[in-house]
């Protein structure tokens, strides 16, 4: 069976499981999903396939079925009304093949089925399925974006929240991820919530308290980021501070970076300040110092 590109990307753009339903089982690598099984305490849909049919579902109007799982929980937590990501069709494409190396890793039995490394192998398998069905110039010509790199980066991504400590991971681990330019960050949000959504326990229900914490952490990380960037840049850094004025590492060098925030207009300005005040700067009390910060 023959796979026509064109009309692939047009249901990824308007019906997202439809494209499953009407391409799948003319792409090697979708039509494996089926029957391929899932631990039904954490996969009571059933096999990949159907897991994939509901995120995509998910991914067709994100709103309304983050509204329909999580709002209550959103609004517990106080983070309702809570702006969700626009879909792509990169993201629609990352939702339809983040699982689609299952049926190649798949390992154990019915008492415990595993799929190590479907992320990592997922990203290759991608690369080659889009290669080959040349998708990103099918997009080009509906007058749409398909980045295959980032669809492969969020297919090896797709689990971070799942193998995370949401309470203990740091913020850069959460900014490298989810604090972008380049809007792979919406993305693999979205990804993360169609997947969440698209699975399934053995209440019939999606387990959506782990996304409602991970976007509590997220806001934070974000909260915090801005803070970060809205502070004025140091007219010098440490390193500048320490040869002008023959200091060790310590919370003087931070004290002399402030002061010299407060009352210098520009680098040449700041390095005069070291030159003449340099005694002062050495020696000063630091509550002196960070007095005339206040």
């Amino acid at each position: 069976m023959t796979v026509d590109a064109p009309a692939l990307v047009a249901d990824l753009l308007d019906d997202p499981p439809a494209a499953l339903t009407r391409h799948g089982d003319g792409i090697p690598e979708l039509a494996a999903m089926r029957g391929c099984p899932q631990p039904p305490n954490h996969h009571a849909e059933g096999d990949v396939w159907t897991h994939t049919r509901l995120a995509l579902e998910a991914a067709a109007d994100l709103p309304a079925a983050v509204d329909r799982h999580a709002g209550a929980a959103l609004v517990a937590a106080g983070l309702a009304p809570l702006a969700l990501p626009r879909r792509t069709l990169t993201a629609t494409v990352a939702v339809l093949l983040h699982d689609a190396a299952k049926p190649v890793t798949i390992a154990g039995g019915a008492q415990g089925w595993t799929y190590y490394g479907h992320d990592a192998v997922g990203a290759e398998l991608a690369r080659g399925l889009l290669g080959r069905l040349q998708l990103s110039r099918a997009a080009a010509a509906a007058g749409a974006k398909l980045d295959v790199d980032a669809v492969c980066w969020l297919v090896r991504e797709h689990l971070f929240w799942l193998n995370t400590d949401v309470g203990r991971v740091t913020d850069r681990a959460v900014a490298r991820r989810f604090v972008r330019d380049d809007g792979r960050d919406e993305d693999l949000r979205l990804l993360s919530w169609c997947d969440t959504l698209g699975s399934l326990g053995p209440d019939g229900r999606p387990a959506v308290g782990l996304l409602v914490d991970a976007e509590a952490r997220l806001a934070a990380s974000r909260a915090r980021a801005a803070e970060a960037a809205a502070r004025p840049a140091p007219l010098l850094d440490g390193e500048a501070v320490m040869a002008a004025l023959g200091l060790e590492p310590g919370p003087r060098v931070g004290a002399v970076l402030a002061h010299l925030r407060q009352v210098c207009t520009g680098e040449d300005s700041a390095r005069r300040r070291l030159r003449d005040d340099a005694a002062w700067l050495r020696a000063a009390p630091l509550s002196e110092l960070r007095a005339r910060n206040a």
